[in-house]
């Protein structure tokens, strides 16, 4: 779809600026549904299709475009319970959904929601092991007793688990609904 806006623009003499002046849509929607980011409402479907005198069923997915993003789900929702294995073996979760997300051929680009679920559990295993060796650290400086941080530690770390495990749960969440913005407030690091 977003290539078919992106030709038909082109071939109208427009830039991605004039058709959002001229389609009343902002710039930076125009972008992401060119670069397939987004599907657009079908309110938006039909402005873009009414502006570039286009019907708007040309605009519409076809059954490949679906099916492509039902594959793409289902490898998105992969890689999400792949790094549920953090409960069991540290650092799986960024080694296993690492492994799935490079062989997928279909997430190369840097936007892609699983570059966002590998960057989210490489950042969450930083954050998780400075929150452990920070509270061990801070027991035994207050306590003076060297190793009694360790049960406090641990405890840290099982609030860490478990904010992972929810986040996780609610990613799959929205992958079943069809969201693919993920993981929002993670910069994506791949």
């Amino acid at each position: 779809m977003g290539l078919k806006i992106s030709e038909t623009r082109k071939s109208k003499g427009l830039s991605q600026e004039a058709l959002a002046e001229v389609a009343n849509i902002s710039l930076s929607t125009i972008q992401r549904i060119e670069k397939g980011k987004v599907v657009p409402r079908p309110y938006t479907l039909k402005i873009l299709a009414d502006t570039l005198e286009l019907d708007m069923f040309d605009l519409s997915p076809s059954d490949t475009d679906e099916s492509n993003l039902d594959a793409k789900i289902a490898s998105l929702k992969k890689i999400s319970i792949a790094a549920l294995l953090v409960i069991f073996v540290p650092l799986i979760n960024i080694l296993l959904p690492l492994l799935v997300w490079k062989m997928n051929k279909e997430f190369r680009s840097k936007n892609d929601s699983a570059g966002k679920i590998i960057s989210f559990q490489l950042l969450w295993s930083i954050l998780t092991f400075i929150a452990f060796m920070t509270t061990i650290f801070l027991h035994n400086l207050i306590s003076g007793n060297a190793g009694d941080g360790l049960y406090f530690g641990m405890i840290v770390y099982v609030i860490f688990i478990v904010s992972n495990i929810l986040l996780t749960v609610k990613t799959i969440a929205q992958l079943n609904k069809g969201e693919m913005n993920i993981l929002s407030f993670v910069p994506n690091l791949f």
